[in-house]
């Protein structure tokens, strides 16, 4: 199979594995909303947050120094894997032993036995088939959706059956601790390699680890910091507010554009990184990523309370999210830009200068977001995740245009009439939902209002392609795609209609 073809199919089964997680982990989440409190979910989302923070030092890199290696052997593997061996059954005894420092640092007492059940994770974990990282080496990227889907779809299924023993947040924690199982037992289903013990190779994975470690530490501070905060200063009621708005955005991101985005990474990387082909390419697609997550954030701002209504079963009990979700959509905006733009300049080499950005992010915004708690609130916080992470967006683009001449003003200008159009939707359908409310159902009145939203979105850009397809390249290239996108529909109806006569 061709570099090409391998790329295709890898692309393919990403996005197939994506879905199936997205699918589980949305099903999960209908179901425990109507079970759980929203202080219980707080729980779960303060133990998921310490856990991974001790996740954090297993992070060394090792499945990465052996996808890098031209052709590892055994004692390459063996050292990653015995490496892999020792650091997670350490912090699965330091997950345990600092559970009831932990829980009281929380005030939490119920999470002391949380995070107890939750060591159980690293140490099976420990013993995870180092074969898996051969299997993303050689690319197969089909036997491990199938190792990961199996994984997923049977712990819910355990965890369908424990609800209907246990209807709490034990539930939750078992089918979580039983995934992990499952992904190591399978590990060596799905792989044939036989790891055993060896550290001749130490000092050679170590020394390559290291930078590893230190950038997670400094991505989890950057990316969880909002997250710490509200559980220390908040609460936990707060936590699990904001836990299930950010999971809400980011499975709307995961499922309908990140995987499509990631393909973007392999397929620039095809290109002379100095050609202008490779701006063009890059700019084009930033452009049309736009037009998708913009028009999916006002979708999602203007259903929120029935998103919540319907997904999680009571806009009362989940008053706060319903409050925060509108607030917090524009993160799905940033969220998107932010990844392809951290993708492009990891395949320019600039991953010392992503770095250095990160950690003086994640500082900055440590402080910012402290600072919007205090003298504000939990609706503080989003808008300054929102402005830090626009600013964010904008560094980056001016980086980019120093190192490949990617316009921003052209950008910027380019995707202003995506926000006017969906400005002028928003306005038009709020008052068209306003008379759906009590009317129809929440299904019904999403359906609907995302309908005549979408309508109104694509008819206010379409119009202003019309008029500016002479002025932008990027425009007439889109204008192009319609017009061969609309003779294609209209070649299929005319055959339609001379198969029926």
């Amino acid at each position: 199979m061709s570099f090409v073809k391998k790329l295709a199919s890898a692309s393919f089964w990403l996005t197939i594995a994506s879905w199936v997680s997205s699918a589980v982990g949305i099903l999960t989440m209908l179901i425990f909303a109507r079970i759980l409190s929203v202080d219980e979910f707080g729980l779960i989302a303060t133990a998921t947050l310490v856990t991974a923070f001790f996740d954090l030092f297993s992070r060394l890199g090792t499945e990465a120094y052996l996808i890098k290696e031209v052709d590892p052997d055994s004692e390459d593997i063996n050292t990653a894997w015995t490496i892999q061996l020792i650091i997670k059954l350490l912090i699965a005894l330091t997950i345990f032993s600092f559970s009831s420092w932990t829980a009281s640092y929380f005030n939490e007492p119920q999470l002391e036995n949380i995070l107890k059940a939750l060591a159980l994770i690293p140490l099976f974990l420990a013993f995870a088939n180092i074969g898996i990282a051969l299997l993303k080496k050689e690319m197969a990227f089909k036997t491990l959706m199938f190792w990961d889907a199996s994984a997923k779809i049977t712990s819910f299924i355990i965890t369908l059956i424990l609800i209907l023993i246990t209807p709490t947040y034990w539930a939750y924690i078992v089918g979580m601790v039983s995934y992990f199982a499952i992904i190591t037992t399978t590990s060596y289903y799905f792989s044939s390699y036989r790891p055993a013990l060896c550290l001749s190779r130490l000092n050679k994975q170590i020394s390559f680890s290291q930078w590893t470690l230190l950038k997670g530490i400094v991505n989890y501070f950057n990316n969880k910091c909002d997250q710490l905060i509200i559980s220390k200063f908040v609460g936990s009621a707060a936590l699990g507010a904001f836990s299930i708005t950010q999971r809400i955005y980011e499975t709307a991101s995961d499922v309908l554009v990140l995987p499509f985005i990631s393909i973007l990474y392999p397929g620039l990387g095809q290109l002379d990184r100095k050609s202008p082909q490779f701006t063009t390419i890059f700019h084009n697609t930033l452009i049309t990523t736009s037009v998708v997550v913009i028009l999916l954030t006002g979708l999602l701002a203007i259903n929120a309370e029935q998103l919540v209504i319907i997904a999680l079963g009571s806009a009362e009990k989940w008053s706060v999210v319903a409050n925060l979700l509108p607030i917090a959509a524009p993160l799905l905006i940033t969220r998107i830009l932010l990844f392809a733009l951290f993708d492009v300049l990891t395949l320019l080499d600039k991953i010392k200068f992503l770095f250095k950005f990160e950690l003086i992010t994640a500082i900055v915004s440590s402080i910012v977001l402290f600072l919007a708690v205090y003298w504000g609130d939990i609706e503080a916080l989003v808008i300054a995740r929102i402005i830090l992470t626009a600013v964010s967006c904008l560094v980056l683009l001016f980086v980019l245009q120093r190192l490949i001449s990617l316009s921003v003003a052209a950008y910027l200008l380019e995707s202003l009439p995506f926000v006017i159009a969906s400005g002028a939707a928003y306005l038009i359908t709020a008052p068209f939902q306003l008379l759906l409310i009590n009317e129809v159902t929440n299904l019904l009145c999403v359906l609907a209002t995302s309908f005549v939203y979408t309508s109104i979105y694509v008819a206010v850009l379409i119009s202003f392609i019309t008029l500016f397809k002479n002025h932008s390249t990027t425009y007439a290239l889109i204008s192009l795609q319609l017009s061969k996108l609309k003779m294609m529909v209209w070649q299929k109806l005319t055959k339609s209609d001379a198969k029926q006569m």
